[in-house]
């Protein structure tokens, strides 16, 4: 750490308790940058994750309505009538609705 200060003592023309100062300082923004990089990736990689899954269930949910109305489509033109609590299609009623 000696030969750093020295070295921005020479270089910047600082007293050596100055260069110190700086050189600390310059120590602290590269780790600072470095911990700060990390977070975005680990921060953008976990957000790409939720991201697909999130896609994946709308997805699935898309197929599932799709599926629903199918059936309810079916189930009505077959002359059932459609229980949508638990989705299956049950015998046609004799009277009126």
């Amino acid at each position: 750490m000696t030969w750093l200060i020295t070295l921005v003592a020479g270089f910047a023309g600082v007293p050596r308790p100055m260069a110190g100062i700086i050189a600390w300082a310059v120590i602290a923004l590269a780790v600072s940058d470095t911990a700060l990089s990390v977070y975005e990736l680990i921060k953008h990689k976990g957000a790409d994750e939720v991201r697909a899954k999130i896609e994946k269930e709308n997805t699935d949910a898309i197929y599932k309505g799709i599926d629903a109305r199918m059936s309810l489509d079916e189930c009505i033109d077959a002359g059932g009538v459609y229980d949508f609590g638990r989705q299956p299609c049950g015998a046609a009623t004799l009277g009126p609705r």
